[in-house]
């Protein structure tokens, strides 16, 4: 929370000189700057692993537009795993590549022009946002959802101190994973993954997925082809959906504690709260 404080306050105080003529150089842009960025990082993290980070729970205030939709995507998202799918969790690593991706003019920081273009691709609009290149997939709908975890005044907006609690929490849960692939991959005890061990666990999280995938296919493929065609991949969109629906109404009377028929403001706390400590834990939905 100190970090989180820290940052805030910082951008606040530069705000405030640039209002009194005074001036903070780059200050308040690389506030915004790292903000941005370290949502987009935080959005391709969660959209890479084989885990729900927090998804699955934060259904439980999603409406039915809002299933609906995150089924389409999880359906249609439902493809072959590429060869070079699976990474260990690397922040700052993925943080660079948004960053250069947006800084045109090579010059090491985003400008206003290139921070509005990442902001504006972090709408999440029909369009592909160009930072999804740096992933095989981009859970667009499981994000949104795990995004609105954090608007704690409920007004649909992040604030600055909110977005920052965001980056700083999936910052955390990278942080986790790679040190569960540490404990696992580590072969010679140096402490580090070298890129033998590194390319040991990226296949290791590539045959999670693998696996995964074959699963859907065991249901869905019913002619056995080896894909899921129009007919096929449609009952999986309405299999998917109803599981949502079924743990929505699971979440739902797991926190309505005073069985009212809606949630509360705290209510809908508590849950935000279980969310975020089990994203920053590097853990999934049990």
């Amino acid at each position: 929370m100190m970090r989180i404080r820290s940052r805030f306050l910082g951008a606040v105080v530069c705000s405030s000189l640039l209002m009194g003529s005074v001036g903070c150089g780059d200050d308040a842009s690389s506030s915004e700057e790292e903000l941005a960025v370290g949502e987009a990082t935080a959005a391709l993290t969660s959209s890479e692993e084989d885990g729900d980070a927090g998804a699955e729970d934060s259904v439980g205030y999603a409406t039915d537009a809002e299933l609906t939709a995150a089924a389409e995507e999880e359906a249609e998202g439902i493809q072959p795993v590429p060869e070079d799918a699976g990474s260990v969790c690397d922040f700052e690593a993925k943080k660079q590549q948004v960053r250069d991706e947006y800084d045109a003019d090579g010059d090491g920081s985003l400008s206003r022009s290139e921070l509005a273009a990442l902001r504006k691709d972090l709408d999440f609009t029909p369009l592909r946002p160009r930072f999804a290149r740096f992933a095989w997939r981009l859970r667009t709908s499981a994000f949104l959802r795990i995004r609105w975890v954090f608007d704690e005044n409920g007004d649909r907006r992040l604030s600055e101190e909110e977005r920052a609690a965001l980056v700083d929490t999936f910052e955390a849960r990278c942080t986790r994973l790679r040190q569960q692939a540490l404990a696992a991959f580590d072969a010679n005890g140096d402490g580090t993954l070298d890129a033998s061990e590194r390319e040991t666990a990226r296949q290791a999280a590539r045959a999670r997925l693998v696996a995964k995938y074959q699963e859907v296919l065991a249901e869905y493929d019913n002619n056995g082809n080896g894909t899921l065609d129009t007919a096929e991949r449609a009952q999986l969109r309405a299999d998917l959906l109803t599981r949502a629906r079924v743990r929505r109404a699971a979440v739902f009377a797991q926190y309505d504690t005073n069985d009212d028929g809606m949630l509360s403001a705290e209510e809908k706390q508590a849950l935000a709260d279980a969310i975020r400590q089990r994203i920053e834990e590097g853990r999934s939905a049990n």
